[in-house]
């Protein structure tokens, strides 16, 4: 395969073979292949070859019809009757070499095989993902640098971040800032910086912990700002405000990555090993399993994090199976600290001790500074990094250690303490300070609405309160009859449908068609609909007062937003208006006003 950077990658799906006498098999075969290519075509940046093109071919020995196909890559199969069930053979083919890129069976019933499509669909889709980029990154590597393009030289900077070493992190980094020198606004790129940063901050240099932690999260936010629905750049965030013990910002980014892209498998193992510290394991493992079907070729990678999850369900002889197949224990500092905190569960003191031992050698190289430590200080630290929500399994090995759990870790102490910001009207200039900016703006009476929120957070003031007046209802007609109510919510209930299988197949393009007709749809009949549902009247005084305050407030956060980015975003999510109104904000913040 030629590798043109806009060029889309072609599959060939073959009609599978039936190996077997059974003739009642036909018709299943034939509807299967049929809704493979289907369902393949959905991907975007993926061309599937028509089944009128390929009906025809009957195995992979018919050389001269199959080159005329023009595929980068053949799906092959066959079926098979293994007493009462039937077997499944998939293979995945670059036909360039004729190399076998995956092959995988599955023994299913009649009544299952229409959801094994699902997961043959997601296997194939991955594995060609991370193929494409293996044969890109290996082409790339051949070439001078200041010629490789963005996007290939951030495919680089993540191959040198998986190695884990601070010389690869530097180097890493260097790809990354070539990739914004070409495209400045390549969000992946800030992503990947952010990434370098957390590996310095999370495994590395623990005595840099400030400006790590600062790196990794201000530049998982620039990522953001170019684009909020980049799932591997909404995934890092997640981890930052993870790490920052931020719990509900944390949850809040990790679900929109899983929404935005629920087939990434290297995305889906580092969200399902966030989740458990949020207190879902059980969630956290129907993820972990997913991620290691869709990458069948290293499922391995994915152990230590297995390991994990499934101590924290309770089930520690998994636990420890799947800790004792990881190749590399040294992959993060404290992992021989949790086999040992395992074994200690099971009662297995010599394995705990052998581990410990293990642990207490990695903190004193990777953390220690070469020092000795007692096992109080290593369990402590180990105590300290983990940024649980939730109890761990783990305390009562902790607490066997000599641990105690401190009150507040210290790259926590700042964070938790209010944000000293002011929002004072000066005359006819309002003073809004916030993050170390300060800006002006010219007086406007939303200003005065999102003062008078910000002087108490979390009450709800009716809109007649802003407005200055207390209200009487004089009627009016109704805004919209009951035929169009009944018409917009039909339409609310297909699209939340069409939404779901959108994200079901990965479609995000598709995706943002629909959520803004959904959004708008909710917004116009939220307008037009009052407390508890009722049609709001044409000319009633409290749906003016709630119109006005509503639109000169979200007036003003527009003004701010274009002088102070993160203010305008902050006050937009902190800020409900409506016919009451309220700020509630995510952080603590002291405002002067």
């Amino acid at each position: 395969m030629e590798l043109v950077s806009n060029k889309e990658t072609t599959v060939a799906v073959l009609p599978f073979q039936i190996l077997t006498e059974s003739d009642k098999l036909s018709p299943i075969i034939t509807g299967f292949t049929e809704d493979l290519i289907i369902n393949f075509s959905k991907f975007i940046g993926l061309s599937v070859i028509s089944q009128y093109s390929t009906q025809n071919i009957q195995d992979l020995s018919q050389t001269q019809p199959i080159e005329q196909l023009g595929a980068d890559y053949l799906i092959s199969g066959s079926f098979r009757m293994l007493l009462d069930k039937i077997r499944i053979n998939v293979q995945l083919i670059r036909f360039k070499d004729q190399k076998v890129i995956f092959a995988g069976n599955h023994d299913e019933t009649i009544a299952s095989i229409l959801s094994t499509q699902d997961t043959i669909i997601q296997q194939i889709v991955s594995v060609l993902q991370q193929q494409i980029d293996y044969d890109l990154l290996s082409y790339s590597y051949k070439k001078e640098s200041v010629e490789l393009p963005a996007y290939e030289n951030w495919l680089i900077g993540m191959n040198h971040l998986k190695k884990g070493s601070l010389e690869s992190d530097k180097i890493a980094r260097e790809h990354f800032e070539a990739a914004l020198s070409i495209n400045p606004k390549f969000a992946r790129a800030y992503t990947g910086i952010s990434l370098s940063y957390f590996n310095e901050w999370s495994c590395q240099l623990w005595d840099r912990w400030d400006v790590s932690q600062k790196g990794a999260h201000e530049y998982a936010l620039k990522a953001i700002e170019f684009d909020e629905n980049d799932y591997v750049s909404l995934s890092v965030l997640g981890r930052t405000y993870l790490y920052l013990e931020e719990y509900e910002k944390a949850e809040h980014f990790f679900r929109k990555s899983l929404r935005m892209n629920p087939n990434d498998a290297d995305n889906l193992v580092q969200i399902a090993f966030s989740l458990v510290y949020l207190g879902y394991a059980e969630e956290a493992e129907q993820i972990y399993l997913k991620a290691q079907t869709l990458n069948p070729l290293h499922a391995d990678v994915y152990f230590p994090h297995g390991s994990l999850i499934y101590l924290e369900l309770g089930d520690y002889k998994k636990s420890a199976e799947l800790g004792e197949k990881v190749k590399d224990i040294s992959i993060w500092t404290d992992f021989t600290a949790f086999m040992a905190a395992v074994y200690y569960l099971m009662g297995d003191k010599k394995k705990m001790n052998s581990y410990w031992a293990n642990y207490k050698e990695l903190f004193k190289q990777n953390i220690n500074k070469g020092k000795e430590a007692t096992d109080k200080e290593a369990v402590n630290w180990q105590i300290l990094v983990n940024p649980y929500k939730v109890k761990s399994k783990a305390e009562p090995f902790w607490e066997y250690m000599g641990g105690e759990k401190p009150k507040a870790s210290f790259e926590n102490n700042t964070v938790q303490e209010p944000i000293e910001s002011s929002f004072i009207c000066k005359g006819e200039l309002w003073e809004l300070s916030y993050l170390g900016e300060t800006i002006a703006l010219k007086d406007a009476k939303g200003y005065h609405d999102i003062s008078k929120l910000l002087k108490e957070p979390d009450k709800e003031f009716h809109c007649s309160e802003l407005m200055g007046a207390i209200l009487q209802d004089n009627g009016g007609e109704d805004v919209i009859d009951n035929t169009a109510k009944k018409d917009y919510k039909k339409r609310i209930q297909e699209l939340q449908m069409e939404i779901a299988d959108a994200e079901e197949m990965g479609n995000t393009i598709q995706l943002d068609v629909l959520r803004e007709e959904y959004e708008t749809l909710i917004d116009h009949l939220s307008q037009a609909m009052g407390l508890a549902g009722k049609t709001r009247k044409v000319g009633s005084s409290v749906e003016k007062a709630r119109t006005a305050v509503t639109w000169r407030i979200r007036s003003a956060i527009k003004k701010i937003e274009k002088a102070h980015p993160q203010l305008g975003k902050h006050l937009s999510m902190g800020i409900k208006t409506g016919t009451f109104c309220s700020y509630s904000p995510e952080i603590p913040i002291h405002w002067v006003t």
